[in-house]
Formats: C-alpha cells, structure tokens, sequence
C-alpha cells in the first residue's frame, strides 16, 4: 500500500492534534500541518508546520497548490463550518482526496466524532431504519459510563493560550485572518466575566423560572401539571446552526417558534428555554425572549432559564424542541418526543417527530426505543471513538483512537452513502419562515 500523507487544519485549543500526529507517525503514516494563527501554533510547537498567512480569498488555490506539491491523501480538521474548512473540504473533494472531520462526540460522556465529508447535512450516516439496522447488527452495545475527568478551568486556560497571541500578536503576524468566533476574543471573556459576578442571582432566577413553568394550573377538571415544552438553546455563532439550521439564524427560529407555540399549542402548556452552558450572555436572550413573547401575547406561558439540570428538565418536559443539538440524542434516550428542525443525524423517521411544528404542539408521539438502541449501537460503530479534546487521559485515548479509525484501509460509511449534493434540504424552513 501507499504511505498516507495527512495534512492537519485547525484543531481544538488544547493539544489534541499534536497527539494526533504522534499516533499517526507511530502506525507508518506522513502528517504535516498548515496552521492559520498563531493560537495553532501554541499547540503545535515545537514541530515544524507552515503558516498561512495570505487574504482568504487566496486559501482556496495555496491548499490546492500544497495538496499537489506535498501528495496529500487525507485532510483532517475540527467541524466543517469555519470558512477555511468549509472550502477545504471542496477543494480536497475535488483533488480526491479524503476529508476526514473530528469534533465532540455526538454520543456523550467521553466519545469524539470522526467523520468522512462533513455533518449533520453532510453526513453519510444513513437516514433509514434498515440500513441503520443492518450496521446495527454486528455491533456492541454502547458503554455509557464517563472514563475521563473534565475541567473547566484546563478548558479556560486552553481558550487562553489560544486566543491571547491572536488578539496581542495576530495583526502583525498574520494581519489578514479572521478568527472563527462571532465576536472578538475580548468582547467573549468580558461577557463571562459579567456572567460569572451574576452566577447567584441567575441561578436563583432559573430555579424561579422553572418553577413557574412547572407550576400545577387549576382547569375545569381540577388542579394538574401543565404540558412542558422544552427548547434547550445552542449557540448563535456554532456552525451547526449557521451551516445546518434554517435561514442559519437562531434568533430568528426562536422567534418563529415562539410564533407556532403561541399559534397551536394548548392554552395551558408552557414553553421553557434552556441557556446553553457556555453561552458568554452576549446573546440578550431574556430581552429577546421576552420581546418575542410579549409581541404574540402569551409573556406567562414562556419561560426562560439561564441553567438548571437538563437531564431533569427533559424528565419533567412533555417534548423536547431543537435545531440539532446532541440534547436531541439525550431526550430520545429518555423516550420523550424531539422535533429536531435543521440537519441532525439522529432526525429518523421512527425516532424524531417528522410532521408540521404545528402539530408537535398537541401530538408529538414517541420514538421508537428499539430502533434508537439500534442507531447508538450503528453510530458509534461508525462515527464515534472514545476520547476527548481536554485532559491528559482523554487527549491521550482520543488520539490513539482517532488515529487507528483513520488508518483503517477503507471508511465505516462508504462513499456512496453521502447524500445528494452533499446537502438536505430544511423541512421546516416554510413554516419557519414562509
């Protein structure tokens, strides 16, 4: 055989991809890396690695340039989204060779994803029962137990050392790129620093808002708990929303959501937004929320709380409302009813909630827990490994893992599984937004 020659992008702020290349080196592979900032470089050094530091209109015919010079056969980077892997990925396409994504494992605790082509509305895991049964067949039961320790601090730190030379450093050595992030670096940790002097009174403010959500309502037929929908929000700025959500704007899907429910939900069922755990509060959701509720009338059966258990949340909610957030994956385990409305992997018939929004709100029916065992079981089979992005141990594991998954002679999901164009369409973007 052929020697495999990787060429590693951007990875996660810690030092997984350096670890990566070890693994690689050590089972007879090539791997070289072309780094965009100096934060990849941070976790790269000390090993050798070019820099790009060109306008990004010139990323396209530099990769394309290098890829032939070097004889590259597989590309690998974190998620598909960021604009230099976003074009990439076409350019590798077109070159043919393999484009190999990682990111935080669609199965939690402690698993990384590793996919070829791309996610969610890229993914070539298949969208049918009887295929996914199939893969399903031959493989283990899924080990849910945690193996590694997590530390927000180590992930902080790692933010850090990786974003403090790019906003001191960046505009003399490469002035022209542009970091992935919605906002600028400071902007973020001014805003978790504002979140974090407020960590009492948001925390007493969601136990209050969960609460009333979950309040008994006095109805004709006596005093009963209210029907709960749970919405748990993700980032504005993740990819997995710009790339794979409707009109890419979850401002605006909250918005129109809050429309549907005002619309078509039963008088007494509730609404409740969950804040996503590292949202830096730059969002204003409470103000927009409010607005959005106040403007179609129904301010006291919309609540909104900025943290709180969502395992316990998801056990008290009649259905669980999502873009495509791995949240999903968690209610299905619970047997509650998920509508997901972008480009999910887990969005099956059999498992999700596959007519209008309209009618989620009074018949969200159940997955089918036979088939959901059967599609963790052909996930993690195909897409998942063990590891993590933070701590020695996962780092360590994950790249051992990664490394032996991607030296494997041919991929776990063939090539001609890859959805038409590369993309789906959005089944709820006209009722969203029509």
């Amino acid at each position: 055989m052929h020697q495999r020659r990787f060429l590693l992008l951007q990875g996660p702020a810690s030092p997984f991809l350096k670890k990566l290349a070890e693994a690689l080196e050590n089972k007879g592979a090539q791997v070289s890396k072309i780094n965009l900032s100096i934060g990849d470089v941070a976790f790269w050094w000390p090993r050798k690695s070019e820099l790009f530091r060109e306008k990004p209109e010139h990323w396209a015919v530099y990769l394309d340039r290098y890829i032939s010079d070097h004889n590259v056969t597989d590309i690998v980077m974190l998620g598909d989204g960021r604009a230099p892997h976003h074009s990439a990925a076409a350019v590798a396409s077109a070159r043919g060779v393999d484009v190999h994504i990682l990111e935080h494992g669609y199965l939690r605790p402690d698993w990384l994803t590793i996919e070829p082509d791309g996610m969610s509305a890229h993914s070539r895991f298949p969208q049918d029962a009887e295929r996914i049964r199939m893969i399903a067949e031959s493989a283990p039961a899924i080990d849910g137990v945690g193996r590694y320790r997590s530390s927000f601090l180590t992930y902080a730190l790692y933010d850090l050392v990786y974003h403090v030379p790019n906003v001191l450093l960046g505009w003399l050595v490469h002035p022209h790129y542009r970091t992935h992030g919605p906002v600028h670096p400071v902007r973020e940790y001014a805003g978790w620093i504002w979140k974090a002097l407020r960590m009492k009174s948001r925390r007493r403010n969601a136990d209050l808002a969960t609460t009333a959500a979950l309040t008994p309502i006095q109805t004709a037929d006596g005093v009963r708990l209210p029907r709960v929908f749970l919405f748990p929000l993700q980032l504005p700025g993740d990819y997995q929303i710009i790339r794979h959500a409707p009109g890419g704007d979850l401002f605006a899907i909250v918005d129109s959501v809050i429309a549907s429910f005002a619309k078509h939900a039963g008088s007494n069922d509730r609404l409740l937004f969950k804040v996503h755990p590292i949202d830096n509060g730059l969002s204003r959701w409470p103000e927009r929320i409010r607005a959005a509720s106040n403007r179609h009338g129904i301010s006291d059966r919309v609540f909104y709380a900025d943290g709180g258990d969502t395992d316990d949340l998801i056990t008290r909610a009649a259905g669980v409302v999502t873009v495509n957030s791995t949240v999903g994956l968690t209610a299905l385990s619970m047997a509650k009813p998920v509508v997901a409305l972008g480009a999910a992997v887990y969005d099956i018939p059999g498992l999700t909630f596959q007519g209008p929004l309209a009618e989620f709100w009074t018949n969200p029916g159940r997955p089918d827990m036979e088939l959901f065992d059967a599609f963790q079981r052909a996930l993690a089979a195909t897409t998942q490994v063990r590891g993590g992005f933070i701590g020695r141990d996962a780092i360590e594991a994950g790249a051992e893992n990664v490394a032996a998954r991607l030296m494997e002679p041919a991929p776990r999901l063939p090539k001609s599984w890859a959805k038409p164009g590369g993309s789906t369409q959005f089944r709820y973007m006209n009722e969203l937004f029509g």
